[in-house]
């Protein structure tokens, strides 16, 4: 993986984090869409999800084509109590996380990148195919929390 990919992979957690900073605290459990975590919701799935990333990248490594357990964000989500997580204390899990996934990338080979995991609906993803989804995952829920922000900047007067 090139090394602009792995520096937008660093990323995600520290635009979390900035993002938090300036992010009303009384507003982190408003749901502004009922399909959608909170913005605490957010950050709890992310540091929660990128446990399931690293396992599932040293599955394609060590065990190529295997299939993984099956992630479902809503049920961690209950079981795990997102609503209730210290969201700070879940970001800095976030990049503390992410950066175990970095190490473990940075040691792959190139051709590593091409080992693949099967998903429990047949969809099969080699390391490379994953980490791209990942990234569009990241994005998804950064748009998620600054779309928060945003309302929340819109409603000032």
């Amino acid at each position: 993986m090139d090394d602009f990919a792995l520096h937008a992979l660093q990323s995600g957690p520290r635009i979390v984090e900035r993002v938090l900073r300036v992010f009303p605290h009384d507003r982190l459990d408003d749901r502004f869409d009922h399909d959608r975590f909170t913005a605490r919701e957010v950050v709890a799935h992310l540091a929660d999800y990128e446990q399931t990333v690293l396992d599932r990248v040293r599955v394609a490594n060590n065990t190529p084509g295997r299939e993984v357990p099956d992630y479902d964000p809503d049920a961690h989500a209950e079981t795990h109590g997102f609503a209730n997580k210290q969201v700070f204390h879940e970001a800095e899990v976030f990049e503390s996380r992410r950066g175990m996934t970095i190490e473990y990338l940075q040691q792959l080979s190139d051709a590593d990148y091409d080992k693949s995991f099967k998903r429990a609906d047949g969809r099969e993803f080699t390391i490379r195919e994953y980490m791209n989804h990942i990234l569009r995952h990241d994005l998804n829920h950064l748009e998620q929390i600054s779309l928060y922000l945003a309302t929340e900047v819109a409603t000032i007067t």
